[in-house]
C-alpha cells in the first residue's frame, strides 16, 4: 500500500469503532441512571483517545520507516555515482530513467540531453538488436563490446552488459545497462598488432635479404671456378677477370703472403696492393688479426677444401675494422703440397649490425610483453583489493542496515517485511558476484602460493564443464619458491592452458603435476583430447600457444609440446630456480672499432 491508503485506513477505522461505541451507547442512554451516565461518557472519551493515540503512533512509525527508505536509497544513488563504470536505466519502452555521471564524462554529454529519450534516437536497429537486452528473445541479459565516437572525434570502445528488469508479478518493467570503457585496452592491442606487423615485415625483409646475398655468393662461386679454368690458359687474362670482378678477391701463397689483390679488394681493406706486397702485411695489420690470417689458411690447406669464416680486418682508409666472411678455397700442386689459396671475402659488416639491432629489438619487444603483463596483473590486483576494501565495506554496511530494517518489521509490517527480505537477497547476489568478480581479477588464493592457486583454479574449471581435473603437487612449499610476479605468472599460463583444452581439446580428463628438482620447477599439463592437428602451432589466429611460449621466454624457462592426433597432448614447462633463473640478455652491439 502506498503511504495514503495506510493512513486513510487507519483514520476509517478509528472512526468506525467511535461510530459503533456512539450507536450503543444511545441505544442504552435510556436504560442508564445519571451515575452510568457519566461512567458511559468517560467511557467514550477514554476510546477516543486511545483511537487518537494509536494513530499518532501509526504516524510516528511510518515516517521513521519512510526516512529509512530514503536512506537506503540514497546509498543506492550514491554507489551508483561513484560506480567506475557507466550505468543507465530504462523503462519497457527503452526511455532512458535514470544515468550516473560516469556514463555522461564516458560520452562527454550532460545528463539532460539523455534523461527521457530512447537509446533508438543514438544508435541503429543493428546495434541496439546487439546489445540491447529488451530487444533481446532468447535470453534476458547481454553482452558485447560498443564501439562510439567521442565528442572529440576521437574512437572509443566500451564493454557494454545489461539484463532487463522485472516487477513482482513478473512484468517486464525496464533494462539495466552497464559500460565499462575499454578504450585503453583497445588501444594497447591495436599498438602491439602493428608491431608485431612491422616486426613480421622487417623479417621478411631480412629473410631476402640472406636469399639475395646466398644467391650472390652462388653466382660469385660459379665465376670464381671460371677464373681458376682461366688461369690455366693465361696469367693476363686472369687478371683482367680478376680486376673486373666486384667482390674483394686476392690470393696468397703457401706462407700466407698476398700476391694478388684485385680493385674490390683494395677498396675494402683501404690499401693498395704494392703497399703490403712481398710480406710487408705483416707491417699493416694488427698482430693478433695476422695470426688468425695465418691459422685461417692452415686450416683451409690441411682440410683441403673451403673454408668459410668471419674475420676482422683493418680499414686503413676507413680507419676502423671491418668484418668480412672470407672464402677461401686451397690449390696444391702436383705432388699435392700446397700451392695457394684463393679467397674473397664479403663485407658483411652493415649486415652484422643490422642483424643485431633486429635481435635488439626483438629482445626489447619481448621485455615490453612481458612488462605490459606485469602491469596487467598488478593492475588486475590493484583493482580486485579496491573492489573488496570499498565496494565489499559499503555492501557489507547497507546489508546489516536492511537486516536491522527485515527484523524490526518481521511482526508490525509483513509486506515491509517482505520487500526487506527480497533487498536482502538482491544484496546477498550482489556480494556474490563481487566475489566473482574478485576471483576473476586476481584470485585471493594466489597470495597463499601456486599449489592452492592451481587447487582452486582446477576446481573453478571442474565446476563449469563436464572435464575431471587432477592435481599433483611434489612439493610441501605452497609457492614452491616464487615471488608475486612469477606465481601470477605460471598461474596465468596454467590459466590459458585449461581453457585452450576446453575449448579445442574435446577432453574428458586433465592432469595438471607440479615438480620441483635441483634445478627447475616442473608445470605438465596432459590432456586425453584429440591433440594437435598439423599446423595447429602455425595458425596465425592461434594467439593461445604463442602467448604461453612467450610468457615462459620472459621467466627464462622452456615450453615443450608432445602431441599426437587422437592421443593428447601434453604440455611441459621447465622454469629454473630464483637462484638460477635470469631474464634474456639483449643482444650486444658490436662496434668494429679500432684496435
Amino acid at each position: 500500500m502506498s503511504k495514503w491508503s495506510i493512513e486513510t485506513l487507519s483514520t476509517a477505522c478509528a472512526a468506525l469503532v467511535l461510530v459503533v461505541l456512539g450507536w450503543l451507547a444511545g441505544a442504552a442512554w435510556q436504560e442508564l441512571d445519571s451515575w452510568e451516565h457519566i461512567w458511559l461518557l468517560l467511557l467514550l472519551a477514554a476510546a477516543a483517545g486511545t483511537a487518537m493515540w494509536l494513530m499518532r503512533k501509526l504516524r510516528a512509525h511510518l515516517a521513521s520507516t519512510r526516512l529509512q527508505l530514503d536512506a537506503s536509497t540514497m546509498r543506492y544513488r550514491h554507489l551508483s555515482e561513484t560506480a567506475q563504470d557507466g550505468m543507465w536505466q530504462t523503462d519497457a519502452q527503452g526511455t532512458i530513467l535514470h544515468l550516473n555521471q560516469r556514463l555522461c564524462d564516458m560520452l562527454d554529454m550532460p545528463a539532460e540531453k539523455l534523461l527521457g529519450h530512447k537509446m533508438s534516437e543514438f544508435y541503429d536497429e543493428a546495434t541496439l538488436l546487439r546489445l540491447c537486452p529488451l530487444r533481446q528473445t532468447a535470453t534476458d541479459s547481454c553482452m558485447g563490446e560498443l564501439q562510439y565516437r567521442h565528442s572529440d572525434g576521437s574512437e572509443r570502445w566500451a564493454m557494454i552488459s545489461g539484463r532487463r528488469l522485472y516487477d513482482q508479478q513478473g512484468t517486464l518493467t525496464g533494462a539495466l545497462v552497464l559500460a565499462s570503457d575499454i578504450t585503453e585496452q583497445k588501444r594497447a592491442e591495436h599498438a602491439l598488432s602493428v608491431a608485431h606487423a612491422e616486426l613480421e615485415s622487417r623479417v621478411a625483409l631480412r629473410t631476402a635479404q640472406l636469399l639475395d646475398v646466398n644467391l650472390q655468393l652462388s653466382a660469385e662461386i660459379a665465376m670464381r671456378a671460371q677464373t681458376e679454368a682461366a688461369l690455366a690458359r693465361s696469367e693476363e687474362r686472369l687478371q683482367d677477370i680478376i680486376s673486373m670482378m666486384p667482390l674483394s678477391l686476392f690470393l696468397k701463397d703457401a706462407d700466407s703472403r698476398i700476391v694478388l689483390m684485385n680493385q674490390a679488394c683494395e677498396q675494402q681493406w683501404g690499401v693498395r696492393q704494392q703497399d703490403i706486397a712481398e710480406g710487408r702485411d705483416l707491417q699493416h695489420f694488427p698482430s693478433d688479426q695476422n695470426v688468425g690470417f695465418h691459422a685461417a689458411d692452415q686450416e683451409a690447406f690441411a682440410s683441403r677444401k673451403v673454408v668459410i669464416r668471419e674475420e676482422l680486418v683493418w680499414n686503413a682508409q676507413l680507419q676502423e675494422n671491418r668484418l668480412l666472411q672470407t672464402h677461401k678455397k686451397p690449390i696444391f700442386d702436383a705432388e699435392g703440397r700446397p700451392q695457394m689459396i684463393i679467397a674473397m671475402a664479403i663485407d658483411i659488416t652493415d649486415s652484422k649490425r643490422n642483424e643485431e639491432n633486429l635481435e635488439r629489438t626483438l629482445a626489447q619487444l619481448r621485455e615490453l610483453s612481458d612488462h605490459q603483463q606485469t602491469i596487467k596483473e598488478e593492475e588486475r590486483r590493484r583493482i580486485a583489493l579496491d573492489i573488496h576494501d570499498d565496494l565489499g565495506q559499503n555492501l557489507m554496511v547497507l546489508r546489516i542496515d536492511v537486516s536491522l530494517l527485515h527484523a524490526r518489521t518481521a511482526e508490525t509490517h509483513p509486506r515491509l517485511h517482505r520487500h526487506a527480505q527480497r533487498v536482502l537477497d538482491t544484496i546477498d547476489t550482489t556480494i556474490r558476484s563481487v566475489r566473482t568478480i574478485i576471483n576473476d581479477l586476481h584470485p585471493s588464493t594466489l597470495e597463499l602460493g601456486l599449489g592452492p592457486a592451481a587447487e582452486w583454479l582446477l576446481r573453478q574449471m571442474e565446476s563449469r564443464g563436464a572435464i575431471r581435473y587432477r592435481l599433483t603437487l611434489d612439493s610441501e612449499v605452497p609457492d614452491l619458491g616464487l615471488d608475486q610476479r612469477q606465481t601470477s605468472a605460471i598461474f596465468r599460463v596454467l590459466q590459458e592452458s585449461l581453457s585452450n583444452i576446453v575449448r579445442h581439446a574435446q577432453a574428458s580428463e586433465v592432469e595438471v603435476a607440479l615438480e620441483q628438482d635441483a634445478d627447475s620447477i616442473i608445470l605438465r599439463i596432459s590432456d586425453n583430447g584429440i591433440g594437435m592437428q598439423p599446423g595447429d602451432d602455425g595458425k596465425r589466429a592461434a594467439f593461445g600457444l604463442k602467448s604461453i611460449r612467450e610468457r615462459v621466454h620472459a621467466l627464462g624457462g622452456e615450453l615443450r609440446i608432445d602431441s599426437q592426433a587422437g592421443r593428447g597432448t601434453v604440455l611441459t614447462i621447465y622454469l629454473p630456480h630464483a637462484a638460477r633463473r635470469a631474464m634474456p640478455a639483449m643482444p650486444e652491439h658490436k662496434h668494429y672499432q679500432k684496435q
